[in-house]
């Protein structure tokens, strides 16, 4: 049954079915160097259509911004796994919330893959750029795979690789490593029709490792594993049933225990992303997934950047607001390849989930509504079914871009592609000995270099990144000192280009000195966060430096070049102001540090009420921002506090206030009238210059 399961022996050609007989043990009967010659040529194809990436591999990115991210989250994630595996989704950015690892982009998988790496090198942009062109060659790699699983020759699997892995759907996203990280569905795909042809638990145990690395490597990606498996176990078992052939007990024992075994090492991660969340209000607007929908066009569409494509779909995207993320088209010679795969392998099992696969994803990927382009006004209808998932499974809310779901799309393509050359080099086959084995030898050199041709790029800008003895001499600096909280200066939200920029290497610099940053870059930005930044953007005030103290911030690090000229002007003789609160200890060039000292009087505040004791926060902030008051509650934490402030610091409030409820002690702003509280004659026990604590009863 291997290869052309469920399926009539006359539906199929016997060539085609013993092809996948051939599979599992290619790498037996085509000789050892059979597996390293593919590896060899998907790595060239890799480094050709990432240029000059392989030149600089050790210093550069292709974006100041995702890509920085990215090098981040490996990094991070790498040094935790060695170090204090524990502690990996507390992240040491936005300090002091937990959790910061999961405030984006998860990129597990890919420091999972290139681990083993961290014994030769410790770089991490080295690390992060090697995973781009790993996961390149593994999705290349895991598509061929399948092909062959599916029947199509050697030629025909090569031509799908190519199209996987090097397309420009698929190039387009070289600056989102999760998203270059789809190696895993083809093997998962493979791997559950092996199961279902013979259930083998050797089968079942790599499936669920596959469908782990796969759910670690994008969050994207997990949810894409619903319709992936559960369309392939769905189709497969109606498939069967049409011809009365239902799977066994195995085969269904071994997809649960794949099931289960896959879920182990991914509920964490589940778990705590649900919590965050539930906790930050994460979700995305529908008028943000219309935005980042494909639209008709879409589908013959291509980056600026690929050098066929590029300017001939130009007028197509010209219309609207364009990006990049849009972009569906896998090149025409791997669509009029499919379609003629699809034509002549329907009857085939695996060929009809492919096709099923494209055209689902396809129709996914239009998201909420379906416009025929770019322009808002070209809306035809309003109620496709990803609208519908949007409001009612779980997950889909989070999610900014219904077009990245394109990835599947591709893969139905690449597949049923790979069979369309492998019928075309039949037919060529099939001509006038002796010049067919020429004419078929012309048919394949013309198809994998059209392929390879539409997946050319123009070579890649990329942005340098210092590593090494090439650091900033301010985080030099900063990694012989004794550990503590760093606010760098600007803090900004990352929401723009400019913000991401600045943060993203905030984040990056600190695999080097390893202190814990107050700064962070991340989609979700917690209030707390917001509030500092508002607290903090006007420059240097002493209300801003009692908050930064009342939060452990050990070292402020002033960098002039990236302020404004008022700010930069301003800063030095603000702290200047402080006296021994925040004393000037280093200075390299435009970045200068300031160490602060810890604020007794909030040792004191701490000291003076009980643990046991009940505390009312007052949110009448006359800034507007509640981070003072929310700071005080990160002194006190252990006490139960009560407020209607949104703003916190890693502290569970014990709820809102009750009218007419009888606390232990009030903090309230100056100016506040303290029975306005409920705290009428009350005893004044500790103050500042920004709020009295009253206690009741004198």
């Amino acid at each position: 049954m291997d290869g052309c399961e469920g399926t009539a022996a006359t539906d199929c050609p016997a060539s085609a079915c013993r092809r996948p007989r051939r599979v599992a043990g290619v790498r037996l009967r085509a000789g050892a160097g059979w597996p390293a010659l593919l590896t060899a040529l998907y790595g060239l194809a890799a480094v050709v259509a990432t240029w000059p990436l392989a030149a600089r591999a050790g210093d550069g990115v292709v974006s100041p911004i995702d890509p920085v991210d990215g090098v981040w989250r490996v990094g991070w994630a790498q040094q935790a796994l060695l170090h204090r595996p524990w502690a990996l989704f507390d992240a040491p950015v936005f300090y002091p919330f937990p959790h910061a690892y999961l405030f984006d982009e998860l990129l597990f998988g890919s420091a999972l893959l290139t681990l083993p790496l961290r014994l030769v090198t410790a770089n991490p942009v080295l690390l992060y750029n090697l995973a781009v062109l790993a996961n390149l060659v593994l999705s290349a790699l895991a598509m061929f795979a399948l092909a062959r699983r599916l029947g199509a020759g050697r030629v025909g699997a090569f031509a799908a690789g190519l199209i996987y892995a090097f397309a420009p759907l698929h190039l387009a996203h070289i600056g989102h490593l999760g998203l270059l990280a789809s190696g895993w569905f083809p093997l998962a795909i493979l791997l559950l029709d092996r199961l279902f042809a013979t259930p083998r638990w050797r089968d079942a145990l790599a499936l669920a490792a596959v469908l782990a690395l796969q759910a670690l490597s994008a969050q994207y990606y997990a949810l894409y594993l619903v319709p992936v498996v559960g369309g392939f176990v769905a189709l497969r078992t109606a498939q069967l049933a049409r011809r009365r052939r239902f799977p066994g007990p195995a085969v269904w024992g071994r997809l649960l225990a794949a099931g289960a075994l896959a879920a182990l090492p991914v509920l964490p991660f589940a778990l705590g992303y649900r919590q965050v969340q539930g906790d930050y209000a994460v979700a995305r607007t529908i008028a943000q997934n219309a935005h980042y929908s494909a639209n008709v066009l879409s589908f013959f569409t291509a980056d600026g950047q690929n050098l066929v494509w590029g300017r001939v779909t130009a007028p197509l995207r010209a219309y609207g607001t364009y990006t990049f993320e849009r972009n569906m088209f896998p090149g025409l010679v791997a669509l009029l390849l499919a379609a003629v795969g699809l034509a002549v392998a329907w009857r085939r099992p695996l060929a009809q989930y492919l096709a099923l696969l494209a055209l689902g994803s396809a129709i996914l990927a239009l998201g909420p509504h379906l416009y025929l382009t770019a322009d808002p006004k070209s809306q035809v209808f309003a109620y496709l079914p990803y609208r519908w998932l949007y409001y009612h499974a779980p997950g889909v809310s989070s999610m900014r871009v219904p077009a990245r779901i394109g990835v599947l799309f591709l893969l139905g393509v690449a597949g049923l592609a790979a069979l369309g050359l492998d019928a075309l080099l039949r037919r060529a086959r099939a001509w006038r000995p002796p010049r067919a084995r020429a004419l078929a030898g012309l048919v394949a050199a013309v198809a994998i270099g059209a392929i390879a041709l539409e997946s050319l790029n123009a070579p890649f800008t990329f942005h340098s990144l210092p590593t090494g003895d090439r650091l900033p001499a301010v985080y030099t600096w900063l990694a012989a000192q004794p550990p503590g909280v760093v606010l760098e200066l600007p803090l900004v939200i990352p929401d723009h280009d400019r913000e991401l920029t600045i943060n993203n290497r905030f984040e990056y610099f600190g695999l080097y000195h390893h202190h814990r940053l107050i700064n962070g870059s991340a989609n979700v930005v917690p209030k707390g966060y917001r509030a500092l930044y508002e607290e903090w953007r006007r420059g240097p005030t002493a209300r801003a430096l009692a908050i930064a103290q009342g939060l452990g911030v050990a070292y402020v690090v002033v960098h002039a070049d990236l302020l404004d000229a008022d700010r930069a002007a301003f800063a030095p003789a603000a702290f200047r102001a402080f006296g021994d609160q925040a004393t000037p200890v280093a200075t390299f060039g435009p970045d200068a540090v300031y160490q602060v000292r810890p604020a007794g009087r909030f040792a004191e505040l701490r000291a003076l009420i009980p643990r046991d004791a009940t505390v009312y926060l007052s949110r009448a902030d006359p800034a507007g921002t509640g981070a003072y008051a929310a700071m005080l509650g990160r002194v006190l934490r252990g006490n139960r506090l009560y407020t209607r402030l949104r703003v916190a610091y890693d502290v569970d409030y014990a709820g809102t206030p009750t009218p007419g409820a009888a606390y232990d002690y009030a903090v309230l702003y100056r100016g506040e009238d303290p029975a306005a509280a409920g705290f009428a004659g009350a005893t004044v026990v500790w103050q500042d210059d920004v709020v009295r604590v009253y206690r009741r009863g004198g």
